[in-house]
């Protein structure tokens, strides 16, 4: 009996098309049955990059047939008017307290353009990684006073909570919500205290920090830096505590919760990034934001083809969304400006935030400004020659993923890190903020990257092994986002090294015995030695009397 025959038979009716259940069971057998997941992604809205990595996890998900929603209450005011997901439908906002706003604001104005001039010491990041604390503070406080929302929200029976790692609001949320499985993520290459939370191997001696100006070739001095700096930081930055929305309002302890997790992503990818250790549950999901096929797809309208059509070679000069071009100390905006007009063959496209250009750039024909730049679109268009970019995250995964030669010039944060990451492999150069006044520096950067070839080459091989890497991104944070939904929590990936002593992990009492056993054997040796050198004299004495 064929199964379109038992299925009338069962039924009693031939109204089920015979042809749509041979389709139906084509279907069935020739594709697997996938099931939806319900997932939060949590992410307070206080920074435009922040937002925008974690808009493009939670449509990634939804893209692949999953129920997802993105909780963005707003703390910087500005950035709400923003659409930050594409295809996630169930976006929910949540307004501000007075204090949470003046904080935000205090963020927004805090004064970036010093650092145009000045390290980002620990001096200066101090303060404001304390405003971080005070604003998720108050973010708690306002989430404790809005339990009708969350009360729906825990209504939604979530499989998977997904938050950025050092957003510790997150926690008494997943405990209201009753959300089991989670999945702290980071906008950055990694966080070290999360690291050591989950039992990753570290290891300072090779791997700089994310906010570090080291490479991994360090001296001695710059190993001690980038050891002993994280616990420096932890000791002067007091850590707020939270507790739980409900009665009776425990305190959470963050770093043993942070251990349950399930995965963790970060935004780092093995083939760009310097090697390191890790263990399974770290999951390296950067480049995500950086859909290739569709960039390349992307045409930029008539204006931008126009220009890209003046000159022979065409440079992008683009120092992001926080420091600005405009801020930019005028000797530096002269220096670049008079270097660019040594390239009449190249079109320069600046992204530069005002109209006062006549003060250093009266009359030059080959630079073409732009308060706001299709920048993907062009670093995607094959008539750009090279990008100028200060090395943010972002820009240093779009250009990797597309192929272009750059000069690199980092102003602050990770940028530093990210810059000497991308030169390692040989197809961008590297110049300090201090030398941007310089002329016959910018010179000769700008003439190698656009007219040696290694560069070019160098820059294409990095984007083949991106876009041939065995396992893409996507597929990683799909595969194991989906992989925590239906298994939960995964004690099996929790290293027991966690929970060891210093001086157990680093096998100093190992160590301690075996060198006093080698002492103990070394001293037996040489009193034997010499209880036999004292001998061997009246031994030879006998023999020569027995003779």
């Amino acid at each position: 009996m064929t199964i379109d025959k038992f299925f009338i038979r069962v039924t009693g009716t031939q109204s089920f098309h015979q042809k749509n259940m041979r389709l139906l069971l084509i279907l069935f057998f020739y594709f697997p049955v996938t099931f939806s997941y319900n997932y939060l992604v949590f992410c307070p809205l206080f920074g435009h990059s922040h937002t925008t990595y974690f808009a493009k996890i939670a449509d990634t998900l939804t893209d692949a047939g999953h129920n997802v929603t993105f909780f963005t209450p707003t703390i910087v005011r500005k950035f709400s008017s923003h659409q930050y997901v594409k295809s996630t439908k169930h976006v929910i906002h949540l307004e501000p307290s007075q204090q949470l706003e003046q904080y935000g604001n205090t963020f927004e104005d805090h004064d970036f353009t010093k650092f145009w001039t000045d390290d980002s010491s620990l001096s200066e990041m101090l303060p404001m990684l304390e405003l971080f604390n005070k604003m998720f503070v108050e973010q708690a406080r306002v989430l404790g006073e809005n339990l009708g929302l969350l009360d729906e929200l825990r209504e939604r029976k979530f499989d998977v909570m997904v938050f950025e790692s050092f957003v510790d609001t997150a926690y008494p949320l997943l405990d209201y919500l009753e959300i089991k499985t989670f999945i702290p993520s980071t906008s950055i290459a990694y966080d070290p205290n999360l690291l050591v939370s989950i039992g990753e191997p570290r290891m300072p001696s090779a791997v700089p920090l994310p906010m570090s100006k080291f490479t991994d070739r360090m001296s001695m001095i710059q190993r001690v830096i980038n050891t002993i700096a994280p616990p420096i930081f932890n000791f002067f930055l007091s850590k707020p505590e939270y507790r739980s929305f409900r009665p009776p309002h425990n305190l959470i302890d963050i770093p043993s919760k942070e251990s349950l997790s399930s995965f963790i992503f970060t935004n780092s990818n093995p083939y760009i990034d310097y090697p390191r250790p890790t263990i399974e549950k770290n999951v390296q999901i950067g480049g995500i934001s950086v859909d290739v096929e569709k960039l390349r797809s992307q045409k930029v309208n008539e204006e931008w083809d126009a220009i890209l059509n003046l000159r022979e070679k065409t440079v992008l000069v683009s120092f992001g969304s926080v420091m600005l071009s405009k801020d930019m100390p005028l000797e530096n905006k002269k220096a670049l400006a008079s270097t660019m007009i040594k390239f009449p063959e190249v079109t320069f496209i600046w992204k530069y935030e005002s109209n006062d250009t006549d003060s250093f750039a009266e009359g030059i024909q080959n630079i073409h400004f732009s308060k706001w730049v299709p920048q993907t679109a062009l670093l995607a268009d094959s008539r750009l020659s090279a990008f100028f970019t200060h090395a943010g995250l972002g820009s240093i995964n779009e250009v990797s993923y597309l192929g272009k030669p750059a000069v690199v010039c980092p102003l602050f944060a990770d940028q530093m890190r990210n810059a000497k990451m991308l030169v390692r492999h040989n197809g961008s150069i590297e110049i300090t903020k201090y030398e941007l006044d310089d002329e016959t520096k910018i010179e000769d950067s700008l003439r190698k990257i656009l007219y040696d070839e290694s560069y070019r080459t160098a820059s294409e091989n990095l984007a083949q092994h991106l876009a041939n890497q065995p396992v893409k991104p996507k597929e990683l944070l799909l595969r194991h986002a989906e992989f925590a939904a239906r298994f939960g929590r995964l004690p099996s990936l929790d290293p027991y090294s966690r929970h060891m002593s210093f001086i157990e992990y680093f096998l100093i009492d190992v160590a301690t015995i075996i060198l006093f056993t080698c002492l103990l054997i070394s001293y037996l040796m040489f009193q034997i030695t010499k209880q036999l050198a004292i001998r061997l004299p009246f031994v030879a004495d006998d023999a020569k009397k027995c003779n």
